[in-house]
């Protein structure tokens, strides 16, 4: 599963404003912790497909949506659910981190 990139001009509408929960990671081409990350993310976002959306922003490109969610390291994985920031994950995040953070946004 490919999850899409967004830039600062979408977290609006696709984040702020969507139905449900949403998960927002924050990475850089050249981090290797984001690419680490990167299939565990794949992963967990089939497993709850259609029940949590993600989106990835990439912060050599975009910076600002970083600024606004005061982003201070990569990476980061913020789940917002009715626009607000409900759990915020960064560093080492582990396939059951995410795994668990998704079930309690999505309700399960």
């Amino acid at each position: 599963m490919a999850i899409d990139t967004i830039t600062s001009g979408e977290i609006e509408s696709s984040v702020l404003k969507a139905r449900g929960p949403v998960a927002l990671d924050f990475y850089q081409e050249s981090c290797p912790p984001c690419h680490v990350l990167e299939p565990r993310l794949e992963r967990v976002a089939r497993v709850y497909e259609g029940r949590v959306a993600v989106y990835r922003v990439d912060v050599e490109t975009d910076m600002p949506a970083a600024e606004r969610f005061n982003v201070m390291s990569i990476p980061t994985v913020l789940v917002f659910r009715g626009g607000q920031e409900i759990e915020r994950l960064d560093g080492l995040i582990t396939e059951s981190d995410l795994d668990a953070t998704f079930r309690r946004a999505s309700g399960d």
